[in-house]
């Protein structure tokens, strides 16, 4: 079996990010691969799956496949879904979007998938939910639900829009420490990929291990 790759993103509106988007296409091994995105919450008017339509248009790629968990489900296009090269998992509410994916039991869906050779792409909240847990976001917001557990592709947390939280330090070096937790604090622009079991930074993360601040 042979693993896939996930790239996950603090965010996905600097230029910066054209060092991560360009790795879809490394990877994929396409000049066009073809796109799922699946959306934290329904998007009724489709204005947010339009703006990210318009974002990878810049590389050449059309039609790319909408898949709601929510109010729009439709398990018909599942295999339509798991055909694509790589999956986009929008940012948002990370705690509706674990919700819908444990509703609709979609997390052993994309672990099969990326257990396969697909490449998901993890935008802020769409990065979380496929960490161990996504209490990472309690550390800035109340809880609004008591099943904790995510998707649990990689073994640490990830914590976006780290330039907008620095200032928290002492309260994510509490999480990590009480959790025996590694975090990695990521800024806008920056992401990681994560492929055949390794680490790799892109751009000025901090890794936090047990509490303590690792240098990289």
């Amino acid at each position: 079996m042979k693993s896939g790759t996930i790239i996950f993103y603090s965010d996905q509106v600097v230029p910066e990010n054209e060092r991560l988007d360009k790795r879809i296409f490394e990877i994929s091994g396409k000049n066009r691969p073809r796109l799922a995105y699946i959306p934290s919450a329904s998007d009724a008017t489709r204005k947010y799956y339009k703006d990210k339509c318009e974002y990878y248009r810049k590389y050449g790629i059309e039609d790319i496949l909408y898949f709601d968990l929510n109010k729009g489900y439709d398990p018909s296009k599942t295999d339509e879904l798991l055909a694509c090269d790589a999956i986009h998992l929008s940012g948002g509410d990370p705690f509706q979007f674990l919700g819908s994916i444990r509703k609709r039991n979609f997390g052993p869906v994309l672990k099969s998938y990326w257990e396969n050779g697909g490449i998901l792409l993890g935008i802020s909240a769409g990065a979380i939910v496929l960490t161990p847990s996504i209490n990472i976001s309690h550390v800035f917001y109340q809880s609004r639900t008591d099943k904790h557990q995510a998707v649990g592709l990689v073994d640490f947390h990830f914590l976006p829009h780290w330039n907008l939280r620095e200032g928290r330090i002492e309260d994510v070096q509490r999480f990590s420490q009480e959790n025996r937790a590694t975090v990695y604090a990521c800024k806008d622009g920056d992401g990681m990929v994560i492929k055949d079991g390794k680490v790799e930074l892109v751009g000025d993360l901090l890794k936090i291990e047990n509490g303590i601040i690792k240098s990289q």
